[in-house]
């Protein structure tokens, strides 16, 4: 059995400026990320947003995630993944295709359930509002988030300086455990995770750093090898649909 998975980027434009060189890089780190028997192939919008850094920037990638979407479908992938920390329009995918389709937030919430009692977000910017819990709220995890830290550097800065992504997050990370009661840390940006620093991380803070790419990679191969998919029930396929 060969498994096949899409991962959708939410933002092609902020990849197109740092060049393809990055999304072969990117492409590097699925594959040795991704169980044996398994392929994970990027999948770059047309058009959308530069980065997903506000609700506005998330809802104008939809409508192209969902045409990736049921393409993937059809081109016979067995699930795909949103690489959105915000996991926009996975909901919305859900809908309109039967193989299971995980956001990156969310799984890398469940993960970080799993390893402690309270996690924290690391996210770009200065990571507050009302944005910042509404995913962890939404998932069921009242008693289990702790908060989110803005780092103070953009997605596209994140995605630029290694090393100053590295010690940024640690110093915020650090905080989180003291002054938030955080147990375990989750890197809220795709542009943090590709960096692959949580073992570096983890070491430095004292706590466990979940990486969302490999999380819902894992959690994308153990669904469909266990022949499981998201209910009907609760995501009835819509009456009518259009996208052109």
């Amino acid at each position: 059995m060969t498994i096949r998975i899409r991962y959708q980027f939410a933002t092609a434009k902020h990849l197109s400026e740092v060049g393809m060189a990055e999304v072969e890089r990117r492409q590097a780190r699925l594959d040795a990320w991704i169980g044996p028997g398994a392929t994970a192939e990027i999948g770059l919008p047309q058009s959308g947003p530069a980065s997903v850094e506000s609700r506005t920037d998330a809802a104008l990638t939809v409508p192209e995630l969902l045409r990736n979407a049921m393409q993937a479908e059809r081109d016979g992938f067995d699930a795909l993944i949103v690489s959105c920390f915000s996991d926009p329009g996975m909901d919305a995918a859900r809908e309109l295709v039967s193989i299971p389709v995980l956001g990156s937030g969310i799984c890398a919430m469940h993960v970080a359930a799993l390893l402690g009692g309270r996690f924290s977000i690391m996210a770009p910017g200065k990571g507050g509002g009302s944005k910042a819990y509404e995913n962890p709220r939404k998932y069921g995890f009242h008693d289990s988030y702790a908060s989110t830290r803005g780092v103070g550097l953009s997605v596209m800065d994140l995605a630029k300086d290694r090393d100053g992504a590295v010690s940024r997050i640690a110093e915020i990370g650090r905080r989180a455990v003291d002054e938030d009661g955080a147990d375990t840390l989750i890197l809220g940006c795709m542009s943090m995770a590709f960096h692959d620093i949580t073992e570096e991380l983890s070491e430095r803070i004292g706590a466990p750093v979940v990486n969302p790419v490999p999380a819902s990679l894992g959690l994308a191969e153990s669904l469909v090898r266990a022949d499981l998919s998201h209910s009907r029930i609760a995501y009835p396929p819509p009456p009518q649909i259009n996208l052109d």
